[in-house]
């Protein structure tokens, strides 16, 4: 028998053994106020009801190719998925330490060496658009097998490449395979688990993908004289080729053959269509590409104005770029836990403004004082504080960007997901060598570049990161929570501003006021 959702027990509950008796429904004036809202925006649709067997066996099976639900992971599946979520900052920053060394030994310009970073961004855009969908018709493993032996391949041809036309090549090839690690890593958590087990595997990968910018320059640094850059990419590619044997021995399919769809890209099509009609969440998804772009920049700029206009050494480079990363992690680290007390969205309306200044700044230091190679101890100190401040202030939107816009595809998650990522790498890998147009020895295409996608970045935004009369909304609802506390909740509905919003306070005042009829008829 199937139950509404907004009556029946929730699988939770029912995994708990509470019936519909015992699940008491609340009856504060907050809750009553979120169920009018609710219901102003008409019934969900119901879910597809399943076997009252299946949640018992898909909960204790220990059959690894089963699609059953788990209460923890395999270490050894752990290590794999934080290792295919390591791989693609590793490829993506490792080298950059020696991009200068890779210049001089290709001939090539600086605009043309950052094309190779700008090669792999597109690939994995690419990969994290069709990956995900394909996965979703063939499997995960097939998808995450085949990516992963497509991304060695390509790390042994970027190593080995004779020409830039060849770099650039295997490159695209090595970003759209390491793309599958990216994405199905977490498709793999999400279709195994729920809840805290979920929440716990995910926090563990992502981690490990925090820590790779981290430790991947360092690694850069230390390996760019003895084995140059070649050698950087042979070990990027090495950690590639055990990543085919980590996939192959210890992660199993975990989407059954049931459970797959024949929609394709069809369904990217109309879920596509469905979430352009959203303008709050396409501006989001724009300002985090543009936010996405400016973190690219940064990274593509500092070799050259670090190393070729303040003559900075490699070492110090890379320890300028590790504190860097670190000071990104740790931002937004904070901005997470600082949730509950500012949201989000005012959290990405003060980054930005942030941002705006600080690469006004910057732009203005570039245009003066870094238009060529300089010496100078007070500058250079300067300039470090700046690329620290900058990425600093980035931290503040990176978390926040996609949380907020993916919290508004209700059932298009997926597809949502896909579109972020695409739009984000897309940008990023056409900003990365806008930087270099000035030459190696110049920072004034950079000051220019970041001024530019920082106050598109600042415009959109000031069209509103949320809907019309959400604050009010949401003052409105903190003003019933503490009547509730105080047990003032007689309160007369909040005023409104819109017909919405009038339906909204209708329907819960007719609630309250059968509540109270209802506590009349008992006394």
């Amino acid at each position: 028998m199937t139950t509404s959702p907004s009556t029946g027990p929730t699988s939770a509950q029912q995994g708990k053994g509470v019936t519909p008796d015992t699940a008491a429904e609340p009856t504060t004036y907050d809750a009553k106020l979120a169920r009018g809202r609710a219901a102003s925006r008409g019934p969900e649709p119901s879910p597809t009801p399943a076997p009252a067997v299946e949640p018992a066996r898909a909960a204790t099976s220990s059959d690894p190719g089963d699609g059953g639900l788990r209460t923890s992971f395999a270490p050894t599946l752990l290590i794999a998925l934080a290792a295919l979520a390591a791989i693609a900052p590793l490829a993506m920053d490792a080298y950059l330490p020696a991009f200068n060394q890779m210049a001089a030994d290709l001939g090539i310009s600086a605009s043309t060496t950052q094309l190779t970073l700008t090669a792999f961004l597109v690939g994995v855009a690419l990969g994290q658009l069709s990956i995900g969908v394909l996965s979703d018709r063939f499997g995960r493993r097939p998808l995450l097998l085949w990516g992963s032996v497509l991304a060695f391949v390509a790390g042994v041809g970027t190593a080995l490449a004779p020409s830039a036309a060849v770099l650039l090549a295997a490159r695209f090839l090595q970003g759209l395979g390491g793309a599958a690690g990216m994405v199905l890593g977490r498709a793999v958590i999400s279709d195994r688990s729920r809840g805290i087990t979920a929440a716990q595997a995910l926090s563990l990968v992502m981690a490990i993908q925090g820590i790779a910018p981290v430790i991947a320059p360092i690694l850069g640094g230390a390996l760019v004289g003895p084995v140059g850059w070649r050698g950087i990419l042979g070990v990027v590619a090495a950690f590639q080729g055990i990543l085919v044997l980590l996939v192959a021995a210890w992660v199993p399919e975990t989407l059954p053959a049931e459970q797959r769809h024949e929609g394709g890209f069809g369904v990217l099509a109309q879920g596509a269509r469905e979430l352009g009609k959203d303008h709050v969440f396409v501006r989001l998804i724009i300002i985090n590409a543009l936010v996405y772009a400016l973190l690219t920049s940064y990274l593509s700029a500092a070799p050259f104005m670090l190393q070729g206009v303040l003559g900075m050494s490699t070492a110090a480079y890379t320890a300028v770029f590790a504190v860097c990363g670190l000071v990104v992690t740790i931002t937004v680290a904070v901005c997470g836990s600082a949730a509950k007390r500012v949201s989000p969205e005012r959290q990405i309306r003060l980054g930005l403004l942030a941002i705006l200044v600080v690469d006004v700044v910057f732009a203005g230091v570039c245009f003066i004082w870094l238009s060529g190679p300089v010496a100078s101890t007070p500058l250079t100190i300067a300039t470090v504080a700046l690329f620290i401040i900058h990425v600093m202030m980035l931290g503040t939107c990176m978390g926040n960007l996609p949380a907020v816009s993916l919290g508004r595809t209700g059932r298009w998650a997926g597809t949502g997901s896909a579109l972020l990522g695409f739009i984000q790498f897309v940008c990023g890998g056409l900003a990365s060598p806008l930087v270099g147009l000035s030459g190696q020895t110049s920072g004034v295409a950079f000051g220019v570049v970041i001024v530019v996608l920082a106050v598109t970045a600042n415009v959109l935004a000031a069209f509103g990161v949320r809907d019309r009369g959400e604050k009010e909304r949401l003052r409105a609802e903190a003003k019933a929570k503490r009547a509730a506390r105080l047990g003032r909740d007689q309160l007369p509905v909040p005023a409104v501003r819109n017909s919405a919003d009038v339906e909204l306070a209708a329907t819960g005042a007719a609630e309250a006021a059968a509540g109270r009829a209802e506590e009349t008829d008992r006394a």
